[in-house]
């Protein structure tokens, strides 16, 4: 399931480099990818899924959004939609673009008499516009079944630089202060500017230094530069 999140992850990161856009990895993944449009960070209606995601539900943007909440109800089970709710709410409410909130749930699909279990990933996606910033949630949905045949096309297709998925767990580990002074690093700050800026003592700030390059294993300025960049922390 990790080697899942990688990858929206990666996925996420060329849309907002510009590299590709969502259909365009709609149209070669084997499961529901969906773009959500949020209001701040408050859902507000779905502005695109893929077709293979309307082709299993029989069903279409449009339907979905004049649905409402009668979506939820007719294609998933109640009490798993209550828990991804408050959970999707706690992710979005934090606001970390760093971050990513994935959960399993059963999808009634199109002509099926039972659930098929799913894997969602979530991720906030941040554009901008000429005026203002936008963001967006990126849901990307896989049968359980289907991973292994998920995760190999979108390798192949999109050619997801190998550091990212090599690295991304080192990433994920990481606190919100680690990955703070990262960025200071990067930025060539020295261990006494960022005790300044962070109202930390330079013995603090050096003890997370050494901490860091164990936890990340970037042993010069050009690795952890390399991270940094690769990670969006610079």
């Amino acid at each position: 399931m990790e080697t899942l999140e990688t990858q929206l992850y990666g996925i996420a990161k060329g849309i907002k480099q510009g590299s590709f856009e969502v259909p365009d990895v709609g149209d070669i993944v084997p499961a529901s990818l969906m773009l959500q449009e949020l209001d701040g960070l408050l859902p507000i209606g779905c502005s695109y899924m893929n077709k293979w995601g309307c082709e299993h539900l029989g069903t279409c943007v449009e339907e979905i959004n004049e649905l409402g909440s009668l979506y939820y109800d007719r294609y998933f089970v109640e009490e798993e939609m209550h828990l991804a709710f408050e959970g999707i709410g706690n992710y979005l409410a934090e606001g970390d673009f760093n971050k990513q909130y994935n959960f399993f749930q059963r999808v009634k699909l199109y002509g099926a008499k039972d659930y098929t279990w799913f894997y969602t990933v979530c991720k906030l996606l941040s554009g901008k516009t000429d005026t203002t910033s936008t963001n967006k949630l990126v849901v990307l949905s896989s049968p359980v079944m289907g991973m292994d045949k998920l995760i190999t096309r979108v390798n192949k297709t999109l050619q997801q630089d190998t550091y990212i998925r090599s690295h991304y767990r080192k990433f994920a580990l990481l606190t919100n202060r680690e990955k703070e002074i990262i960025s200071l690093l990067a930025n060539g700050r020295s261990t006494k500017e960022i005790a300044e800026q962070l109202f930390l003592s330079p013995h603090t700030v050096s003890t997370h230094r050494k901490n860091l390059i164990g936890k990340i294993e970037c042993h010069s300025f050009a690795e952890l530069l390399r991270f940094a960049m690769a990670f969006d922390l610079v």
